[in-house]
């Protein structure tokens, strides 16, 4: 399902873990930004764009795991825009696909859609009207970036920001995540698209539901910092609950989330325990 953010700035909704991915129409070139998990989301992007006039071979990824990049191949043919670190963190993950999908690693690295332009900060281009600066925002992952559409003031956030479950971080880095998300929450954000959750509208709205994620990561590290210092490690989880960081906010029998909740204390355990 595409849903119109702002005028010419689209989200795709694909459906893993209530994934989006986005599009931007220029005057002059359309851009998609990520690729999604299959190559039927891949494909109805391009489709998309094609029928509103446009050539579907721009895309940008926000960062290089595989539900943002194994659906991409059809976006594939001109640039492919990425941080500097993504080719990494897609090299990481081929061994597991290759397992997974019983093919040889060679044969999966071929199919992936390699960024051919990187940047180390930040990255602007020009659609024609439509300005889109990418924000390099690591701790879901090292490589994470989000995506600004200036002139609408529309974020595409990536997995640094997520509204459908809590954030994750288990090929990140909580404090670095932490502090992405205190700076996204300085911007004036009319809109945000999430990498995975309801969009949010208005910004107001959107800025506390980044500062949630934000203050859920704090809140969570005081509290394995506190009982770190009371218990032995392998007690510390059991006391950090769903029930008090997350409660109402998301349900807890959707997407796993009392496992998701407890996959991100046990990362910020072994954050701290390892300095």
């Amino acid at each position: 399902m595409f849903t119109e953010a702002a005028p010419g700035v689209f989200s795709f909704d694909h459906d893993f873990v209530e994934g989006h991915n986005g599009i931007v129409l220029g005057q002059r070139t359309a851009l998609a930004i990520d690729g999604g998990n299959y190559p039927k989301d891949g494909q109805a992007m391009a489709d998309f764009i094609r029928a509103r006039g446009f050539v579907a071979d721009r895309l940008a990824l926000t960062h290089g795991h595989g539900d943002h990049i194994l659906g991409a191949a059809p976006l594939a043919g001109g640039e492919v825009f990425a941080h500097a670190l993504t080719p990494g963190v897609m090299r990481r993950q081929i061994a597991g696909w290759a397992a997974r999908w019983g093919q040889a690693q060679t044969q999966v690295a071929q199919g992936l859609c390699w960024p051919t332009v990187t940047y180390s900060d930040e990255l602007s281009l020009d659609l024609g009207g439509k300005t889109v600066r990418f924000i390099p925002t690591p701790g879901h992952s090292e490589d994470g970036v989000s995506a600004w559409v200036e002139e609408d003031q529309v974020l595409i956030g990536g997995d640094a920001v997520v509204t459908g479950i809590v954030p994750a971080i288990g090929d990140g880095d909580g404090r670095a995540l932490e502090k992405s998300l205190r700076r996204l929450a300085q911007l004036k954000i009319k809109v945000l698209i999430p990498g995975h959750g309801p969009l949010v509208y208005g910004v107001e709205a959107t800025r506390a539901c980044i500062l949630w994620e934000a203050d859920y990561l704090a809140g969570v590290r005081a509290r394995v910092v506190q009982a770190l210092a009371q218990m032995l490690p392998d007690a510390v989880a059991a006391v950090v609950s769903f029930d008090e960081f997350v409660g109402d906010r998301l349900p807890a029998d959707r997407h796993n989330m009392p496992k998701r909740h407890r996959n991100t204390v046990e990362k910020i355990i072994t954050e701290e325990r390892n300095g």
